[in-house]
C-alpha cells in the first residue's frame, strides 16, 4: 500500500508494524518506523553514482544534485545534465521494499558504481552511548557495537581504489555475502543485493555528520558512454530478532539461488580426508617471522625432521594431521608466482611428503596469490630482467593511466598484482600451480593475499575486460582455477574463507575470524550461511591481538570448532606450539592444549561429526554463563562468554554444542530443561536446567 502525503512525499506501508516515508523532491528518506521505533536520524542522499572520465578523474553525483521529475507506477524519475536516473521501488512481500536503479549516461564517461538507496541511522552504537549494532558479513562475520574501534584500527573504513588492499570492504573479498544489517533493541533493518551473477560490490558502513550510513554499491560492468540498467534488486526488509535472523533473510535467497556448480559436502567429489577432519599444523620451514633472517629451522628442516613432532601430536590428540608449510618456497618467502621447486630441492621435499603419507598425514603449502614479485626484500631474489625482457607489464593490474603499483606484502617484496583476465596470465599461473600439484601434496592455499578468492582491481583498457572493477574479475579467477590439474584430489583455498562466487572451487580456506576483534565481536555468519557446502580451518591466527590469558588459544579453538572449522595449531621455529604465527615467544602448554584438542577431535569424529562437518547451522538457544576478560591492543576490555555454543541440524536431528575452554569448571544454565550429554559417544544423558561443565570439555544437548 502506498499513501500519498503530497505530490513528492510517499509513505510505503511495509507491514502492520512498519512504514517508510520518502521525500522524492528533497531526495531523502524522511522516516523509517518499525514497531514504534524511528530508525532515521539525519539526512543523506537517496541515491548516488560514481562517474569517471577517460583521464581517470572521477566525481560522485548524489541525488540532491538531480532534478526530481515525477513518481508514478513505482518509478521515481530524476534529471541531471550528465545523467538521468530512474528508481524502481516496489513492495517486497509484506515486510520490505525492492529497489533498482537505471542510469542513462549523457556523457562519454564511465559509470563505475551506483548506490541505489541510502538513509541515515543514529550515529552512535550500543557501546558508545547509543543502542544500535551492525551485522557485518566481513571476515566470516562481525557484530559491530562501537564505531570508534574500527575508525581507530588498521581496518578502518576506506573507499576501495587502485591499488587494491586486502582489507577493503568489498564483495567478493573480505566480504563474503551480499548484505548488511542494523539492529536496535531486537528491531532490525536488512539491506541485501540479491544478485545471482554476484558481481563486485562495496558493502560497508561509515559515519558522516554524526549519522551512520550503510553503503551498498554495485560496480556496473559497463564501458565508457554506456548506460546502466541494474539487473537485480536491492532488498530492504524489516525484521525482529538478532544477527541470525538478519542472516536468515539472505540464507533463504541464497539456497534458492546457489552459485553455479556448488555442491554439498556429502558429495563424493571431495577427497576422503575432508571427511576425517584433520588438525592443521602450520609452521615455517625457515625463519621465525615474515620479515626476519630467513635461515633453515633445524627442528623443522630437513622437512622430515618435523615428522616425529607431528607424530607426537597425532598420538596425543587422536587426530589426523595436515602439515601446512610456510617459508617453503625455493625462491623466496611469499614470492609469487614462482615458488617451485621447494627450498632444498624436490628430493628432500618428496621424502617428507612420502613419509607423511605413510603415516596417514597430509601435506599442504601456503602460496601468495595473484602477485608478481620483482624483488624480494628478504633474500637475493629478483625477476626484474625477465619482467622487462618478456614485457610482462602487459598482464599486470594498472591504474586508469596505465601506471602499476602494489601494496601487497611490501615489507617482504616489491612487485605488482597480476590481472588474470588474459590467457597469457592464466597460463603462467596455472603452469606454476600445476608444478606444486605434481609434487604429490594434498592442499594448496593458492590465493593467500587474495582475500575471499577474488582478483584485484584493474582499470586497464588493454586486457579485454571492462576498464573498471566488475564481474570479469570473478570469471577470470574461476577460469584460472579450472585450469589447475587434479582438483579432485588436491583441494584449493584462499585467505579469508571463500566468498560466494568461489565456493565451488575453494573448498578449504584460512578462516582468520580473529581479525574482527579489532572492530567488533566475531559471529559465525559465514558458517550459518554456507556450512553445508564448505568446511574451512582455523588459520594461522596472525594478527591475534587479545591479551595472553591462559584461555587465549583454547577460546579461539573453541570458537572455530563450533563454527564447524577444522582446528589449527601453529608451531614456532623450534617445533613447539605457539599461540599464533608471529608470536614465537608465547609458548602454549602442551598439558593444556593437547588434551583439549583430543576432546575436540573426539567430538568432531564422534557424535558431533555429522553436525559439525555436514550440518546446517541454526540460531542457538540462549545459554547463561559467566564472562572472561581479555584486553585489546589499545587497552580496552573485551568480554567473552565462559562457555561458547552453537546449534546444528542434520537429517532432521537438532543439537546444540557447549564448549568450556577454561582450565576450571564453569556453571551454565538453560531457559528450559534439556537432555545433556558430556560423552562423545552420547552415553548417560541427563535432563536438567543447570549444570557444571568440566574444564576443557565439550557437551551436547537436545530439547
Amino acid at each position: 500500500m502506498i499513501k500519498e502525503i503530497s505530490l513528492t512525499i510517499k509513505t510505503f506501508s511495509l507491514n502492520q508494524d512498519g512504514q517508510i516515508r520518502i521525500d522524492f523532491k528533497e531526495s531523502v528518506v524522511k522516516s523509517l518506523l518499525f514497531k514504534g521505533t524511528e530508525l532515521i536520524q539525519g539526512k543523506t542522499p537517496l541515491f548516488s553514482l560514481k562517474m569517471r572520465n577517460t583521464s581517470g578523474a572521477h566525481r560522485i553525483l548524489s541525488a540532491t544534485a538531480f532534478q526530481f521529475v515525477s513518481f508514478a507506477n513505482g518509478k521515481a524519475t530524476y534529471r541531471h545534465p550528465e545523467a538521468d536516473v530512474t528508481l524502481h521501488i516496489k513492495k517486497r512481500s509484506r515486510t520490505g521494499l525492492s529497489i533498482r536503479m537505471d542510469v542513462k549516461n549523457k556523457t562519454s564517461d564511465l559509470i563505475e558504481w551506483v548506490q541505489p538507496f541510502g538513509f541515515a541511522l543514529p550515529g552512535k552504537l550500543k557501546d558508545e552511548g547509543g543502542a544500535g549494532e551492525i551485522v557485518y558479513p566481513y571476515n566470516e562475520g562481525c557484530l559491530v557495537t562501537d564505531l570508534r574501534k574500527r575508525s581507530e584500527s588498521w581496518l578502518r573504513h576506506a573507499e576501495p581504489e587502485y591499488p587494491s588492499q586486502g582489507k577493503y570492504s568489498v564483495f567478493p573479498n573480505m566480504v563474503s555475502s551480499q548484505f548488511i544489517g542494523y539492529l536496535i533493541n531486537e528491531i532490525g533493518v536488512y539491506l541485501g543485493m540479491h544478485d545471482r551473477e554476484r558481481t563486485v560490490k562495496q558493502i560497508d558502513f561509515t559515519c558522516e555528520n554524526g549519522t551512520l550510513l550503510l553503503l551498498l554499491r554495485t560496480f556496473c560492468d559497463v564501458d565508457f558512454a554506456q548506460d546502466y540498467t541494474m539487473p537485480f534488486d536491492l532488498n530492504m526488509v524489516l525484521f525482529k530478532g538478532d544477527c541470525y535472523d538478519c542472516a536468515e533473510i539472505y540464507r533463504k535467497w541464497f539456497y534458492r539461488n546457489l552459485p553455479e556448480g556448488l555442491y554439498k559436502i556429502d558429495d563424493e567429489r571431495l577427497p576422503e580426508w575432508y571427511d576425517d577432519s584433520p588438525i592443521v599444523v602450520t609452521y615455517p620451514v625457515r625463519g621465525k617471522h615474515d620479515i626476519d633472517e630467513i635461515t633453515p629451522n633445524p627442528a623443522l628442516y630437513p622437512y622430515t625432521n618435523a615428522l616425529p613432532i607431528l607424530s607426537e601430536l597425532s598420538e596425543e590428540t587422536g587426530a589426523r594431521i595436515m602439515a601446512l608449510l610456510m617459508h617453503w618456497e625455493g625462491t623466496a618467502p611469499w614470492a609469487p608466482p614462482y615458488v617451485w621447486p621447494p627450498f632444498g630441492g624436490e628430493k628432500r621435499f618428496k621424502e617428507f611428503v612420502d613419509g607423511a603419507h605413510r603415516k596417514g598425514f597430509l601435506v599442504g603449502v601456503y602460496c601468495s596469490g595473484l602477485g608478481w614479485t620483482q624483488r624480494s626484500k628478504l633474500l637475493d631474489y629478483s625477476r626484474t630482467e625477465e619482467f622487462e625482457k618478456d614485457n610482462l607489464k602487459e598482464i599486470m593490474c594498472t591504474d586508469t593511466d596505465g601506471t602499476m603499483r602494489s601494496v601487497t606484502c611490501t615489507y617482504q617484496r616489491e612487485g605488482y598484482d597480476l590481472c588474470p583476465s588474459s590467457q597469457r596470465c592464466r597460463d603462467l599461473l596455472t603452469s606454476e600451480f600445476n608444478k606444486i600439484v605434481a609434487g604429490g601434496i594434498d592442499y594448496i592455499q593458492v590465493l593467500d593475499q587474495n582475500h575471499g578468492g577474488n582478483a584485484y582491481f584493474c582499470y586497464s583498457r588493454n586486457h579485454g575486460h571492462t576498464p573498471a572493477p566488475g564481474k570479469w574479475q570473478i570469471a577470470a579467477v574461476n577460469e584460472m582455477l579450472a585450469g589447475i590439474d587434479g582438483r579432485q584430489h588436491v583441494l584449493l583455498g584462499c585467505e579469508t574463507a571463500a566468498a560466494e562466487p568461489f565456493l565451488s572451487t575453494l573448498k578449504f580456506s584460512d578462516n582468520r575470524w580473529n581479525l574482527n576483534e579489532y572492530i567488533g565481536r566475531s559471529v559465525p555468519l559465514y558458517s550459518y550461511l554456507y556450512h553445508e557446502f564448505v568446511n574451512n580451518f582455523m588459520g594461522n591466527q596472525i594478527g591475534t591481538m587479545l591479551s595472553d590469558e591462559v584461555y587465549n588459544y583454547t577460546y579461539r579453538a573453541a570458537y572455530s570448532f563450533l563454527a564447524g572449522d577444522m582446528i589449527t595449531l601453529v608451531l614456532g621455529y623450534d617445533g613447539l606450539p605457539v599461540s599464533s604465527w608471529g608470536k614465537d615467544k608465547k609458548r602454549l602448554d602442551k598439558g593444556i592444549v593437547y588434551p583439549f584438542l583430543k576432546e575436540l577431535t573426539n567430538w568432531r569424529k564422534g557424535a558431533g561429526k555429522d553436525f559439525l562437518h555436514k550440518g546446517k547451522m541454526l540460531k542457538p538457544q540462549h545459554v547463561l554463563c559467566g564472562k572472561n576478560r581479555f584486553v585489546r591492543y589499545d587497552g580496552s576490555e573485551f568480554w567473552v562468554d565462559q562457555v561458547l555454543t552453537a546449534a546444528y541440524r542434520h537429517k532432521g536431528k537438532r543439537v546444540q554444542f557447549l564448549v568450556n575452554y577454561n582450565i576450571a569448571p564453569v556453571s551454565v544454565s538453560f531457559e528450559k530443561k534439556v537432555l545433556l550429554y558430556t560423552d562423545a559417544r552420547l552415553q548417560n544423558g541427563e535432563r536438567l536446567v543447570s549444570t557444571t561443565l568440566a574444564p576443557l570439555s565439550v557437551a551436547l544437548f537436545k530439547r
